[in-house]
């Protein structure tokens, strides 16, 4: 399995979990906003969520791929999700986070 952050620009203040039920099945999802749309994952695959941390640059890779930061000594790419869906280039603020996920 490969970790990959993902940096968004605004996760809400105790907006973060949003819970589903399917099927006598409980599901949590972890919702965030770009733009003016809602995304959620599964918290399943959510490892953490991080401050906003100094970013190392990868030269020649695409525009949404911000670089790489270090996790407790495992180099963990970080995507822009605002760039990687199309969507203009924003600031960082006090509410920016890194999403750290897990994909398999």
């Amino acid at each position: 399995m490969k970790n990959i952050a993902l940096l968004l620009p605004t996760i809400p203040k105790g907006k973060i979990i949003m819970t589903a039920t399917v099927i006598n099945e409980t599901t949590q999802y972890l919702t965030f906003g770009l733009g003016d749309e809602m995304f959620s994952v599964t918290v399943a695959q959510v490892r953490e969520i991080l401050d906003v941390t100094p970013i190392t640059s990868i030269p020649g890779t695409p525009d949404f791929m911000n670089g790489v930061i270090n996790i407790r000594g495992s180099v963990v790419p970080v995507m822009d999700l605002r760039l990687k869906f199309g969507l203009p280039e924003a600031e960082n603020t006090l509410d920016t986070r890194i999403i750290v996920m897990e994909l398999s």
